[in-house]
């Protein structure tokens, strides 16, 4: 397998890795963790902590329950410094997408750049999810243009809630309604559980510092290797801890500003990460006039770099109250009843939507749907289509 060279501007210098960066097995089967890093090619604080952890398991030889994986993301992008050549890696595993893949449609042939980064990320995750029967975990390491606190984006099932809460990290849910084809929608169609890490700035020393903290933890929480074993556990866990003041607050995004071709987009300067921001605030600018904040809120991932198509989102705090109860009645199934309302129907072609008319949707508002594990997938005239994952209390283990 060839090496990619890559410039890491934090540390002014080079580095080579390959597409899998590490890959450690214990002497029996157990849980599996796989670890993305680089799937933005100017994102490389994720692939240099990587490195580093599996130089360190290499090293240490700490017992090992399960298996390990380490995969370098967009090599083409990483190796030029850029997000990405033609298409958003992070932005393609569509079910369109991958259903072309395993049709043959999209082939080394006719793909892009990009899509060629897909095919060999999609055959060696088939190979992981193949190989193993226990549970599979997939995180996704990322960094910011924006200063930012460490934190957690998932897609809001129970078992991810259940695996992000135990870090000492702010938790972002819901941002699954805003983004199309991130990596790990197909991991969680699949049915295993995963979510993103963002460490903080691109170009930020902390942020490498931040990802080998995560990683070792996700080891731990992940019951791969016991705190014992992993190297300067509770030195990890207190760098993570200090590194925010809202260690145990839940975020919902609320709003996406969205970049088209054309706007000239440009973020007001000054805005970090999951700074308070007022409703009508001026946050951007276009070529239509000043952006404005839609809500009171926290401003979230605002845009500070030439590629990209999210301006920035708005988020709101989550009640631990409002969690709880969540919790309780998803696990009481309670959706099924959803469809005894007037107004809400099942969509006939899949089990997991529910079609609902927009007036009955002006007297239940949305937080309902959310509450039982539904997003908003599609917004039509006269209707708001909703869906949840399949496997939202739990995870599948089984060989794909």
């Amino acid at each position: 397998m060839s090496k990619t060279r890559f410039y890491s501007k934090t540390f002014d210098k080079h580095f080579e890795t390959e597409r899998i960066i590490g890959e450690f097995h214990g002497k029996k089967e157990g849980p599996v963790l796989v670890f993305f890093g680089g799937v933005h090619g100017n994102e490389a604080a994720g692939v240099l902590a990587l490195m580093e952890v599996m130089k360190e398991i290499e090293e240490t030889q700490p017992v090992i329950n399960g298996s390990i994986y380490a995969l370098a993301g967009n090599l083409n992008a990483l190796e030029k410094n850029i997000r990405f050549e033609s298409e958003d890696l992070n932005r393609i595993w569509t079910k369109k997408r991958i259903r072309a893949i395993e049709k043959g449609d999209i082939n080394f042939e006719t793909a892009n750049a990009d899509e060629k980064e897909q095919l060999e990320l999609y055959a060696i995750g088939k190979e992981i999810f193949r190989k193993h029967e226990h549970q599979v975990y997939c995180i996704d390491l990322h960094t910011t243009s924006a200063p930012t606190v460490p934190f957690i984006t998932l897609n809001d099932t129970l078992i991810n809630r259940n695996f992000a809460t135990k870090f000492p990290l702010p938790v972002i849910i819901g941002i699954e309604e805003f983004l199309v084809g991130p990596i790990l929608s197909w991991v969680m169609e699949i049915g295993y559980p995963s979510l993103a890490f963002e460490a903080g700035e691109h170009y930020h020393p902390d942020s490498v510092k931040y990802h080998k903290a995560f990683v070792w933890l996700s080891l731990v929480h992940g019951g791969l290797i016991s705190k014992d074993e992993a190297s300067d556990f509770g030195k990890h866990h207190l760098t993570l801890a200090a590194s925010n003041v809202n260690m145990d607050r839940v975020y919902e995004v609320r709003h996406r500003k969205a970049v088209l071709a054309g706007d000239e987009f440009k973020m007001r300067p000054g805005f970090s990460n999951l700074q308070a921001v007022k409703e009508a605030q001026p946050l951007a600018d276009n070529v239509h006039g000043e952006v404005l904040a839609q809500e009171t809120g926290r401003i979230f991932m605002p845009l500070y770099q030439s590629q990209g198509d999210d301006g920035f989102f708005l988020v709101r705090e989550v009640s631990k109250y409002w969690l709880k109860l969540s919790a309780v009645l998803r696990k009481l199934k309670v959706e099924q009843l959803l469809t005894i309302l007037p107004g809400v129907t099942r969509d006939k072609q899949d089990k997991h939507t529910l079609i609902v008319n927009k007036r009955v949707a002006r007297l239940m508002v949305i937080e309902i749907f959310h509450l039982l594990g539904f997003r908003t997938k599609q917004r039509l005239e006269n209707e708001i289509r909703v869906t949840k994952r399949e496997y939202d209390v739990r995870g599948v283990a089984k060989k794909q």
